[in-house]
């Protein structure tokens, strides 16, 4: 089996791998746990799910505007490594990212265009 961070064949039975330390995707346990977690929180498609919890984060004031770029941008590399390597998981958490990024994009830029518009209206 090969290693999902960095290629290198990893030894069949080891659960991380010798060179980066990272997840091979080996079952821990005989029940295939492994892999149901993996669907449920993509932890081998890194950009879908930090994606999604910047899209999530995106709601905060202030900071909302480039965490909802990064969430975009980071949805759209997610979808390519589901398209890469399909076992990674994580096509929903792209999409999320890729469409609440979207739309806290649009609502952070109109909020600062109505703070701004305030700020020079006359009194």
């Amino acid at each position: 089996m090969r290693c999902l961070t960095c290629g290198v064949e990893v030894v069949e039975g080891r659960l991380y791998c010798d060179r980066c330390a990272a997840f091979a995707g080996g079952a821990p346990t005989a029940s295939g746990a492994s892999d149901a977690l993996s669907k449920i929180v993509p932890y081998r498609n890194k950009p879908a799910l930090i994606g999604y919890y910047l899209a999530v984060f995106s709601f905060i004031p202030c900071i909302g505007l480039p965490l909802a770029i990064a969430a975009v941008v980071l949805g759209v590399r997610g979808l390519a490594v589901v398209r890469e390597t399909p076992e990674a998981h994580g096509k929903a958490h792209a999409w999320v990212a890729i469409v609440l990024g979207g739309l806290m994009l649009v609502l952070q830029a109109a909020c600062g265009v109505l703070f701004v518009l305030a700020l020079r209206a006359p009194s």
